[in-house]
């Protein structure tokens, strides 16, 4: 029994890996770039690296910002993304997973050298989805259990969770529900992931949901145009 799941484990990984690289090499598409309207679905995705998983006594170290409209076209390919200055006593005070993982990913000296505030990055951040979607509660966030980065940026950035729509789109949740229900179906894995920046997670995403949208969510019913 216990060889069986491994070899199917073995099996998966295998497909997976050639999936992903089919994945890999189809590029997001571009949304015409004009601001987004409620009938456009906005969803802005947002991945941020922590000291930890509190969010009453850890800090974010870094956030990634993208924005789609509802058929997942990037509004604007590059983004933002900002290393945030962290104290070095608040660095050394990480558990053992985060520091060797930020260490790793040179997100710690990053963040001791960064000339940017929290209070610079709120602001920047909140512009910056303004400029796109310049009407209040119409984007909803999205991401991977990106509840978890909303209670950070509840706690750090309140104007910026102020401004988006209170549902959420969490690309996990969706995970956990097509591996019950398509467990022979599953999103090709990224043998290269775990980098653990911000900006790779978050795109890790928006592609993740786009392979849902192709593979999963199938249409079957005649769709209303906009």
């Amino acid at each position: 029994m216990l060889l069986t799941h491994r070899l199917s484990l073995l099996r998966r990984l295998c497909l997976s890996q050639s999936s992903f690289q089919n994945l890999q090499s189809r590029s997001l598409r571009m949304s015409p770039q004009t601001p987004l309207d409620f009938s456009s679905g906005p969803m802005v995705w947002i991945d941020c690296e922590m000291t930890g998983l509190d969010p009453r006594r850890d800090k974010i170290l870094e956030i990634a910002v993208l924005i789609t409209n509802g058929d997942l076209e990037l509004v604007d390919e590059q983004g933002i993304q900002f290393v945030i200055r962290t104290d070095e006593a608040l660095l050394n005070s990480m558990d053992e997973w985060c520091r060797v993982q930020h260490g790793k990913s040179g997100l710690t000296q990053a963040c001791m050298t960064s000339p940017h505030t929290r209070e610079h990055v709120s602001k920047a951040v909140l512009e910056y989805i303004k400029k796109w979607v310049p009407q209040r509660r119409t984007a909803v966030l999205a991401g991977n259990s990106v509840h978890a980065d909303r209670s950070f940026l509840v706690e750090e950035m309140p104007e910026v969770i102020d401004w988006l729509h209170y549902r959420i789109v969490d690309v996990s949740s969706i995970k956990e529900l097509c591996r019950r229900w398509y467990p022979d179906n599953q999103v090709p894995k990224d043998p290269l992931a775990g980098k653990h920046r911000a900006s790779d997670d978050i795109m890790d995403s928006i592609q993740e949901l786009s392979w849902y949208r192709q593979n999963i969510f199938v249409q079957t019913v005649s769709r209303k145009p906009r």
